[in-house]
C-alpha cells in the first residue's frame, strides 16, 4: 500500500500511535520502563512480568513507529517521545542484568544453571522475582536478542548506553552468550527437553540468535558518532565462526528432543537472519510450515501439551508416556504468522506476505468487539496490591457492535492477536481423526504483546510507511541471499628463526624474513593475543575480569593489530608445536595447515585479506641438504621410490619429513594450494591489503601491562630456540596433570623392542612401518648444532630443541652429559645383502623378528628381546633373564641396573613403566640421579626427535599427557550432534555434551585401557575426527555415534587387511604409525559407501598386479574379555577359521572342456640377459601374470579353480619377498602353484622366502643368483626336490619349457579320504561373493555407526506397529519409546544406536541395519499390510537369512555334496513341512547361534511369533548322511557369516533377498501377495 500524500501518511501514523500507545505503551512502568508480557493471570500462569525477550519484541513496534515518524517533518514531538520510550525500555533491561553481574561473572567460568541471569524480572521494580533454581533461567536467545536490538537500535542513532561501565558490561554479555554452541539451555520456550523435566538442551534457536548477536554488535560503537576505542565492542571472529557452523550443521532440528521448532522462524528470517545458506533457509522453512503449520498459527513443536485441554496443569512436567495424548491437538499460536510476513517483507516476497496476511486476518479480534477493554488498559496500570507493579484484571469479554457495553468499547478498531488458539474438549477426538478440521478457540491471554508488536511493524513496512533498511540499518537480511562461496585470496608471510635458516632456505628459492626484518610490525606468540584480550571488558567496580583466557583461532590471528599506531602480527594457534607431539610430525602439520587455509577463506567475512604469519625453525626444516639418495637409481626408479615409499626406503624419513614440508611452503609460491587462492610475500607489502583491528581500548587499561605482554610474546618467539632444555607442563607439548602416581597398567601388551624397534613386518604399506634410524644421521640428534650445554637440573623439552646438529648422530661428537640422565639410542644393526646397505637404511631381519606379549593376568609379565648386538650387559642387568611383573617389585634392583646400561629407548620405556608401576613417578633412581618422571619426560623427548612414535605413545600415556585442544575438538564433533565414546565395555563413558579437560582427562586415564598406548591413540582419533568435521561434515553422513575403541579396532583391521598380519602385528604397525599417517587411515576408514578395495590412498602402495592377495587376514584368537585393542572385536572379525584360508576372487580354470578333468601347465622364465620375461600357460590360456620377479599362480585342484595370481617384485624390496612368504603360507596343502621369474627375483629375495619356495618343492632355489633364468610347478607342502623346475644362469639363455599335466579327480578322491571337503576356498570358489569389498565396507561402516538415509525414521515406523526389537535379552519396547520420541527426533536415534550397540561385531551390526531395512521396505510396499504386535527378533531374521544362502550356495549348490550325497539327485533341493520337533530344534539352533555370536543369547520366539511354515531340512539330511555331516550350515555357521557378510547389498543375491525372504518367513505378516 503506498500513500501519496504527506496527510494521509500522518494519518496513518497516528492512527499507529494510538494502537501502539493503547496497547504497548501503557503497559510500559513508568519507573523501570519495563513492559509485562500480558496483563492477564490465568491458570496457566502470571503473565505480569517483564521477560527480556517479550520486552524486547514488544517495543519493536515502538522502534519502528518512531523511525517512521523520522520522516515527517512536524511530528509534534512523537518522533522524540517514542524513541526515548524505546531507550527506557532498553535501559531498564540493562539495568536489571547489571545488578546481576556477579552471576555474569561466576557463569563465564562454570555455564552453570544457577548462575546465569533471570529470564524475567519484577516489572515495577526490576527485582528477580523466582530464585535461581525455581526457573528454567537459563535462556540465551532472550540475553541475544536484546543485544541484536541494542546494535540495531544504536546503528540506527539511538543512544542506549551512557558510561564506560555500562560499555564493559555489554561486553561481558558478548562474552555471556559467545559459547551459546556448547550451552545447553532451556531454549525461547523455558523448559529445555518438550518432557519439562528441567533438563537444557543444545537449542538452534539459541545459537542462531546469539550468532545474529554477535555478528550485530561486533564493531559497533555504542556511543555512537562520538564515541572512542574505549567504546566499541569486540567479538573475536572464531567464536562467531563456531557458533555460525554449529547452527548449519543443527538446522532444520531445534534440538535433541523438538526435531522442528516454529521458534527457528525469527532465526532464518527476521529479526536474526543467522542462516547463510539460501537452501537451508528454505528447507528449514518449508519443514516447519509441513509439519506445525495450521489454519490458526503454527504449533511451537510437535506433541506440545502446553494450554491444551488435556494438560494436567497441577504440575509443569509431562510423563514420557502422556506426550502422545497431544498429537494433533497441539496449541497454535497466530504469532508466527507475523514472522512469515515480516520474513516476506524483507526478502521481497509478496506472495508469502499476501499468503500470511490472508491467513492471519480471521485470527485478528477486533478491539471494538471486546467488552471494557479501554477499562481493561487502564485497570492494568494501575498499583496492584502484591507489589508487582499491575492490578490483576479480569480478561476483557467479547461484544457485538449492538451490545449494551458499546460506550466502554475504544473509539476505534484495534487488531488484538491472541496468544494462542486451542482445541474445546469436545472436538478433541474429532480432531485427532482428522487433523485441522475442527473449530478452535482463542485462549484468555489477550492480546500477546509481542505478537500485536510484530503485527504492527509488518504493517509500517507493508504500508511503505517504514523502509526495511531503516529497520535493518545493519543490512542483516542480506545474509542469507548470497549467491556465491567465498573466494577470499589469503596472504602468508614466511618468517625464518634465525639468519642462517634464512640463508639456507633461500638456497632453495624460498625468499623469508627475519624477526629484525619486519621492523617496525612486531610478530608475537598467540599467546600475547589471549593476554590482552583478556582485559576487554574487565571493570573492578562491576567485579568483572573480562574475556577468559582462551586461545584465539585461525581466524582471530589472521588480522593485523594496531594499538597507538603500532602494527603486531599473531602466529597461528595451530603451528605451536605445544600442542602435544602432533605437530611434531611435519606431514601432520601440512594437512592442518591446508585444513587452516580452506577454513580461513570459507569463514572470512570481515574488510581485507587475512594474512598468515608463519613463523619457520630449525626443528621443521633444519638440517636439509640437496642431495638425494636415490643416485644409484635411474629417473623412474627414484620417482618411484619417492611416491609410495618415501618413508621407507631411499631416504632419510626424517629428512624427508623436513623435505615435505618444505616442498609444501614452495608450493605457496604457485598462489593456489587445494583450490585456495594464497598470496606468499613480505609483510610490509602485505599490510595495506590485510585487515587490521584496533586494539585501542588497551590505552584506558591501566590495571594490564598490555604493552609488556605483546613485547614479551615476541621476545619469547624469538628467544625460544636459546632456550634449548627446559621441562615444564607447558612445555612438554601437552599438559601433564600431576603424576601418574601409582597407576598400574592392567593386561599390558609389551611393543616390539631392540631388534624390532624399527618394525619391518609390513609388506603392502610401506608407510605404515616405522622409519629405521639411519646410520647417516647428520641432522638428526637430540641437540641442535648451537645447544648449550645446559645447567643442572634443567630438564627436556620436547618442542625447544630447535636447531639441528652439525655431527651425524652416529659420531662420537656428542653433547654431554648433564642434560640426559639415560644412555642414547643405537639401533641394532643387521647385515644386508646386495644394495639395501647403499641405500642407506637398516631395517631389521624377519627372521630375528620377535614379539613378546604379557600373560592376560591382572599383572602382566615383562618378557625382553633378546639383543644380539648388545655387549653392554652385566650379569645382573641381562635383558634376556630379566623378568619383570608390573607391580612386583621384587625384581626393582635388577631393573634399575638394566635401565642404566640400556641403549634402546624401546627398553628403556618398558623398564620406567615397570618402576612407575611398582614406586609411582616421585621413586628416585639413584643410578641415574632422577626420578621416574623426569626419566619419562627424557624418553618421551628423544623418541620424538627419532619420531619413533609407538615409544612417543607409550611415553605419553604413562605421564597422562592430555592434548590441549582435545576439549575444542570434542565440541566440534557434539554440537553436530555425534554422540562420543571413550572406553570400551562396562567402562564405556558416552559424551554427548561438551567436556572440560580434568574430566575427560579422568575418562581417558581411568585404567580402562589394557595397552597403556591407547589413551594418547583415543585422543589423537577424537583431535582427528574434529578436524575432519570442520573440514568435511558429509564426510559423517549416516554416522550419529563414535565409538573410539571400535574405531581404533577398525584401524587395527585395515592395517591388517592391507598387511595380512595378525592382530597383535597389526595393532603394533598402528601404534608405529606417524599422526599424519594414523589421520590418513582414519580418513580412508571414514570414507564409508565409497570405500573400494582396490582404491589406492596415500596409505598404499601401488600395486604391480590387482588383486594381491586377498582380502583375508590370518587366523584370530577368540575375544578376550580384556577387550585390549588388539583382541577385541568378535572372532568373526576375519574371513578364515584358524589354519585356514580363503580367497575371494577365485575363479574356474581356463579352456576346461565339458566332464574335462585334467589341466595342462606350461612355464618358461628368461632372465635380464635372456629375453626378460615369463610365460605361463594353463589349458594353452597365457596367464596375465608378467612382471619383474617372481609370478605366482596358485592352483586349488580339488574344486579345479584359480584363485591366486599375483607378481612379487623381489628385485626391488625385501617386502615383496616377505610378501611371498606369507602367500605361500596362506595356501592349504596340496595347492598347485606356479612360480615363473622374469629380468630378476635375486636382488631382495630374502631366506624367508627362500624357505617358502622350498615348501613348494624347489630345491634350485637356493643355486639362484643375480638375473638368472628360473621356473618352476610345485606343490605346497612337498619334500624339496619333488617339484618340476627348471634353471639357467644369467649368461646361458632362458630356461627350457617345463611341462605338467594334473588330473583333477585324484586330488578329488585324496580329499574324500581325508574329510576334508568342502575347503573354505573351494567353498569360496563358488559363493557370490564382492572380493572382501563388501565385507571391509560393513566393518568400518559398522565401527563408525553408520546408517543409510531416513533410517530411524523408518525404524520408528516398524516400532509403532510392532511389539519392539530383541537382540539377545535386549529389549527395545514400543512404550513409552513410540509415546514420548517422534520419528525424526535425535533421542529417538540415541535410542536405537544404544539397542544396537550390544553386537559387538561392527559387520554383524550392519546386518542388524539391512534387516530393519528390508522390513521397512516390505512395509513401504505393502501398506495395507496387518502385523501383529509382536517383538520382532532380529538374530533370527539375519540367521535364517545366512542358513538359506549356505543351502543354496553350498549344500545344494556348485560348492556342496548334492552330487554325492546317496539317494540324493545333482543340486536337489529337499524339504519338508516342519513338525514341532523340527521347530523345536531351530529354537534350539538359534539360541545357541547367539550366544556365539557377539550378542547374549536369544530366547525363543513366542508362540505365534513364528507361524508354521515350510522350513529347509537340508541341513539335518546332510547330518544324517554320513561322511558329508560337515556340509551343514550348523557346523559352518561362522564360515557362511563371514561370507554372507561379504554379499552385495542389492540383486537377486544380495543381503536384502535373503533377508526379506527370512523376513517374510519368519514375521507375523499378513500379506495379500496378489
Amino acid at each position: 500500500m503506498q500513500y501519496h500524500s504527506q496527510s494521509s501518511v500522518r494519518k496513518r501514523l497516528d492512527y499507529y500511535y494510538r494502537a501502539i500507545t493503547a496497547v504497548i505503551l501503557n503497559r510500559q512502568n513508568p519507573t523501570t520502563g519495563l513492559i509485562p508480557a500480558s496483563v492477564a493471570v490465568t491458570t496457566h500462569g502470571d503473565y505480569r512480568d517483564a521477560w527480556v525477550r517479550d520486552n524486547v519484541y514488544s517495543i519493536m513496534a515502538v522502534f519502528g513507529l518512531a523511525l517512521a515518524y523520522r520522516r515527517v517533518d512536524d511530528d509534534e514531538g512523537r518522533a522524540y517521545e517514542l524513541e526515548h520510550s524505546v531507550v527506557k525500555l532498553m535501559r531498564g533491561l540493562l539495568f536489571c542484568m547489571m545488578r546481576q553481574a556477579p552471576k555474569i561473572e561466576q557463569f563465564k567460568k562454570t555455564q552453570g544453571l544457577n548462575d546465569c541471569l533471570h529470564a524475567k524480572y519484577n516489572t515495577a521494580t526490576g527485582d528477580t522475582v523466582v530464585g535461581d533454581s525455581e526457573w528454567g533461567h537459563l535462556q540465551i536467545d532472550a540475553t541475544s536478542i536484546f543485544l541484536l536490538a541494542l546494535a540495531q537500535m544504536t546503528a540506527s542513532g539511538m543512544l542506549i548506553v551512557y558510561t564506560t561501565d555500562e560499555v564493559d558490561f555489554v561486553q561481558n554479555l558478548v562474552f555471556y552468550i559467545e559459547r551459546a554452541y556448547r550451552t545447553p539451555d532451556y531454549g525461547i520456550w523455558e523448559r529445555g527437553n518438550k518432557i519439562n523435566h528441567g533438563e537444557p538442551e543444545l537449542n538452534s534457536s539459541s545459537i542462531g540468535m546469539a550468532v545474529a548477536a554477535l555478528q550485530a554488535i561486533n564493531g559497533i560503537n555504542l556511543f555512537g558518532s562520538r564515541g572512542g576505542p574505549s567504546s566499541v565492542i569486540h567479538v573475536l571472529p572464531d567464536e562467531i565462526t563456531r557458533n555460525y557452523t554449529t547452527l548449519h550443521s543443527a538446522l532444520p532440528r531445534e534440538s535433541n528432543s523438538k526435531e522442528i521448532d516454529a521458534a527457528l522462524l525469527s532465526v532464518i528470517g527476521f529479526p536474526a537472519f543467522a542462516v547463510g545458506d539460501a537452501k537451508l533457509v528454505k528447507k528449514t522453512r518449508d519443514e516447519i510450515v509441513e509439519k506445525l503449520g495450521g489454519k490458526y498459527g503454527c504449533k511451537r513443536f510437535l506433541r506440545d501439551g502446553h494450554q491444551t485441554v488435556l494438560e494436567n496443569n497441577s504440575r509443569l512436567h509431562y510423563d514420557a508416556h502422556e506426550l502422545k495424548i497431544f498429537e494433533n491437538i497441539e496449541c497454535e499460536w497466530p504469532l508466527f504468522f507475523t514472522y512469515f510476513i515480516l520474513d516476506g517483507l524483507f526478502s521481497d516476497n509478496e506472495h508469502q506476505v499476501e499468503e500470511y496476511r490472508a491467513k492471519l486476518e480471521p485470527l485478528i479480534i477486533d478491539s471494538a468487539t471486546l467488552v471494557d477493554f479501554g477499562q481493561f488498559i487502564s485497570d492494568s496500570m494501575s498499583e496492584s496490591d502484591d507489589g508487582r507493579g499491575l492490578k490483576t484484571p479480569t480478561s476483557p469479554g467479547f461484544g457485538t457492535p449492538g451490545s449494551t457495553h458499546s460506550e466502554s468499547k475504544l473509539p476505534e478498531h484495534i487488531p488484538l492477536i491472541p496468544e494462542l488458539y486451542y482445541v474445546p474438549h469436545h472436538l478433541v477426538e474429532a480432531e485427532k481423526k482428522n487433523n485441522h478440521s475442527q473449530a478452535r478457540m482463542a485462549n484468555d491471554n489477550l492480546p500477546l504483546v509481542w505478537a500485536n508488536s510484530l503485527h504492527t511493524l509488518g504493517n509500517l513496512i507493508y504500508e511503505n510507511l517504514l523502509s526495511v533498511a531503516e529497520v535493518d540499518p545493519l543490512g542483516r537480511r542480506f545474509n542469507a541471499r548470497k549467491t556465491q562461496s567465498n573466494d577470499t585470496v589469503v596472504q602468508v608471510v614466511l618468517l625464518a628463526e634465525d639468519t642462517n635458516l634464512q640463508s639456507m632456505l633461500s638456497m632453495y628459492g624460498l625468499e623469508t624474513q627475519t624477526m629484525e626484518q619486519v621492523h617496525p610490525i612486531t610478530v608475537s606468540h598467540p599467546q600475547g593475543l589471549k593476554e590482552v584480550y583478556s582485559a576487554l571488558g574487565r571493570n573492578a567496580k562491576l567485579g568483572l575480569s573480562g574475556r577468559p583466557k582462551r586461545p584465539v583461532g585461525s581466524l582471530g590471528t589472521s588480522r593485523l593489530y594496531r594499538v597507538q599506531g603500532h602494527l603486531y602480527a599473531f602466529t597461528p594457534h595451530f603451528m605451536d608445536n605445544e600442542e602435544f607431539y602432533l605437530t611434531s610430525d611435519n606431514d601432520y602439520l601440512i594437512s592442518i595447515f591446508e585444513q587452516e587455509l580452506a577454513f580461513v577463506r570459507q569463514y572470512w567475512e570481515y574488510p581485507g585479506r587475512p594474512t598468515m604469519v608463519v613463523l619457520l625453525t630449525h626443528a621443521m626444516l633444519g638440517g636439509l641438504s640437496k642431495s638425494r639418495t636415490f643416485s644409484s637409481q635411474n629417473d623412474t626408479e627414484a620417482q618411484r621410490l619417492t611416491t609410495w615409499r618415501k618413508t621407507s626406503l631411499g631416504s632419510n624419513p626424517q629428512k624427508d619429513n623436513k623435505r615435505n614440508l618444505l616442498n609444501f611452503f614452495m608450493t605457496l609460491r604457485s598462489g593456489v594450494v587445494n583450490n585456495v587462492r594464497v598470496r606468499l610475500g613480505r609483510l610490509s607489502e602485505m599490510v595495506n591489503t590485510s585487515c587490521i583491528e584496533s586494539l585501542d581500548f588497551l590505552v584506558t587499561k591501566k590495571d594490564i601491562d598490555w604493552l609488556g605482554i605483546l613485547r614479551g610474546a615476541a621476545d619469547r618467539r624469538k628467544g625460544r630456540n636459546a632456550r634449548k632444555l627446559g621441562l615444564n607442563e607447558k612445555q612438554t607439548q601437552a599438559a601433564t596433570p600431576g603424576g601418574p602416581g601409582n597407576r598400574t597398567p592392567g593386561n599390558h601388551r609389551w611393543s616390539m623392542r631392540r631388534q624390532s624397534s624399527s618394525f619391518g613386518t609390513g609388506f603392502s604399506l610401506a608407510s605404515l612401518t616405522t622409519p629405521a634410524v639411519n646410520i647417516e644421521h647428520d641432522s638428526d640428534n637430540y641437540f641442535g648444532s648451537h645447544a648449550r650445554v645446559p645447567s643442572e637440573g634443567i630438564a627436556i623439552s620436547p618442542h625447544t630443541a630447535a636447531v639441528e646438529p652439525s655431527e651425524p648422530y652416529s659420531s662420537g661428537k656428542r653433547h654431554k652429559k648433564k642434560a640426559f640422565k639415560l644412555k642414547d639410542h643405537e639401533e641394532p644393526r643387521t647385515s644386508r645383502k646386495g644394495s639395501g646397505a647403499g641405500l642407506g637404511v637398516w631395517t631389521p631381519d624377519l627372521n630375528t623378528l620377535d614379539i613378546s606379549e604379557a600373560p592376560t593376568g591382572d599383572a602382566a609379565s615383562l618378557e625382553n628381546d633378546e639383543d644380539n648386538d648388545s655387549d653392554e650387559s652385566s650379569p645382573d642387568g641381562n635383558m634376556d633373564s630379566l623378568g619383570l611383573t608390573l607391580g612386583d617389585p621384587s625384581s626393582m634392583e635388577a631393573a634399575q641396573n638394566m635401565l642404566s646400561i640400556s641403549v634402546n629407548l624401546y627398553d628403556q620405556i618398558d623398564l620406567l613403566q615397570y618402576l612407575l608401576s611398582c614406586q609411582g613417578a616421585d621413586y628416585f633412581v639413584n643410578n641415574l640421579d632422577a626420578t621416574v618422571q623426569t626419566l619419562l619426560e627424557e624418553v618421551y623427548f628423544k623418541s620424538l626427535q627419532l619420531k619413533l612414535w609407538s615409544i612417543v605413545r607409550q611415553a605419553a600415556g604413562l605421564l597422562n599427557k592430555v592434548v590441549n585442544s582435545l576439549t575444542i575438538n570434542i565440541t566440534d564433533l557434539v554440537i553436530r550432534q555425534k554422540q562420543i565414546t571413550i572406553g570400551s565395555g562396562e567402562t564405556e563413558h558416552f559424551i554427548t555434551t561438551p567436556l572440560g579437560p580434568d574430566v575427560l582427562s579422568q575418562m581417558i586415564y581411568d585404567g580402562n585401557f589394557d595397552d597403556v598406548r591407547e589413551g594418547p591413540v583415543v585422543q589423537e582419533v577424537l583431535i582427528y575426527l574434529g578436524s575432519f568435521i570442520r573440514a568435511d561434515p558429509e564426510m559423517f553422513e549416516g554416522i550419529m555415534r563414535l565409538r573410539t575403541h571400535f574405531l581404533i579396532i577398525a584401524l587395527r583391521e585395515e592395517i591388517s587387511r592391507l598387511n595380512s598380519c595378525d592382530e597383535t602385528d597389526a595393532v603394533e604397525h598402528l601404534m608405529q604409525l606417524s599422526p599424519f599417517e594414523l589421520k590418513s587411515l582414519l580418513g580412508t576408514v571414514l570414507s564409508g559407501p565409497t570405500l573400494s578395495a582396490n582404491a589406492t590412498n596415500m596409505l598404499l602402495r601401488n600395486q604391480s598386479v590387482s588383486g594381491r592377495l586377498s582380502p583375508t587376514m590370518s587366523g584370530r584368537r577368540p575375544l578376550n574379555s580384556g577387550g585390549s585393542i588388539a583382541e577385541s572385536g568378535d572372532v568373526a572379525t576375519s574371513i578364515a577359521l584358524p589354519g585356514t584360508s580363503i580367497s575371494m576372487g577365485a575363479i574356474e580354470l581356463p579352456n576346461m572342456g565339458k566332464g574335462s578333468s585334467t589341466v595342462n601347465i606350461k612355464v618358461q622364465s628368461g632372465g635380464y640377459h635372456s629375453g626378460s620375461f615369463s610365460k605361463i600357460l594353463i589349458n594353452e590360456s597365457t596367464m596375465s601374470v608378467s612382471s619383474r620377479g617372481i609370478n605366482m599362480v596358485a592352483i586349488d585342484p580339488v574344486q579345479g579353480v584359480l584363485i591366486e595370481s599375483v607378481s612379487f617384485d623381489t628385485h626391488i624390496s625385501e617386502d615383496e619377498s616377505d610378501d611371498l612368504a606369507r602367500l605361500v603360507d596362506w595356501l592349504q596343502p596340496g595347492m598347485i602353484v606356479i612360480c615363473c621369474a622374469k629380468d630378476d627375483c635375486f636382488e631382495h629375495l630374502t631366506s624367508a622366502a627362500r624357505l617358502a619356495l622350498k615348501q613348494l618343492g624347489s630345491e634350485l632355489i637356493g643355486d639362484l643368483k643375480y638375473r638368472d633364468s628360473w621356473c618352476m610347478i610345485g606343490e605346497k607342502g612337498a619334500e624339496p626336490g619333488t617339484a618340476i623346475e627348471a634353471h639357467k644362469t644369467f649368461m646361458d639363455g632362458p630356461t627350457a619349457v617345463i611341462e605338467k599335466t594334473i588330473d583333477l579327480n585324484q586330488y578329488k578322491a585324496k580329499a574324500n579320504v581325508q574329510g576334508s571337503f568342502p575347503s573354505p576356498s573351494a567353498i569360496a570358489a563358488f559363493v557370490p561373493n564382492s572380493s572382501g569389498r563388501w565385507l571391509r565396507r560393513r566393518k568400518n561402516d559398522g565401527s563408525l555407526n553408520r546408517v543409510p538415509d531416513k533410517f530411524y525414521p523408518r525404524v520408528w515406523r516398524i516400532l509403532s506397529r510392532s511389539a519392539g526389537f530383541r537382540i539377545g535379552s535386549n529389549v527395545l519396547p514400543r512404550d513409552p519409546i513410540v509415546s514420548e520420541k517422534t520419528p525424526e527426533e535425535f533421542n529417538f536415534a540415541l535410542a536405537v544406536e544404544n539397542f544396537l550397540g550390544v553386537i559387538l561385531d561392527p559387520a554383524e551390526r550392519q546386518i542388524a541395519v539391512e534387516t530393519l531395512m528390508v522390513i521397512a521396505k516390505i512395509e513401504d510396499r505393502n501398506p495395507g499390510m496387518e502385523v501383529q504386535p509382536e517383538v520382532i527378533d532380529l538374530p533370527i531374521i539375519m540367521r535364517e537369512a545366512m542358513n538359506k544362502f549356505w543351502v543354496k550356495w553350498v549344500v545344494n549348490g556348485p560348492g556342496g555334496r548334492g552330487q554325492g550325497i546317496p539317494g540324493g539327485a545333482p543340486g536337489s533341493s529337499s524339504s519338508a513341512t516342519a513338525t514341532p520337533a523340527a521347530v523345536t530344534t531351530a529354537t534350539t539352533t538359534t539360541t545357541t547361534s547367539s550366544s556365539s555370536s557377539s550378542v547374549a543369547p536369544a530366547p525363543s520366539l513366542s508362540k505365534g511369533s513364528v507361524p508354521a511354515a515350510k522350513v529347509d531340512s537340508s541341513a539335518a539330511t546332510a547330518t544324517t548322511a554320513a561322511p558329508f555331516s560337515d556340509v551343514g550350515f550348523e557346523h559352518h555357521e561362522h564360515l557362511a557369516r563371514r561370507m554372507f557378510y561379504d554379499l552385495p547389498q542389492e540383486g537377486k543375491e544380495g543381503t536384502f533377498a535373503y533377508l526379506a525372504r527370512a523376513a517374510l518367513k519368519l514375521l507375523p505378516y499378513s500379506i495379500d501377495l496378489e
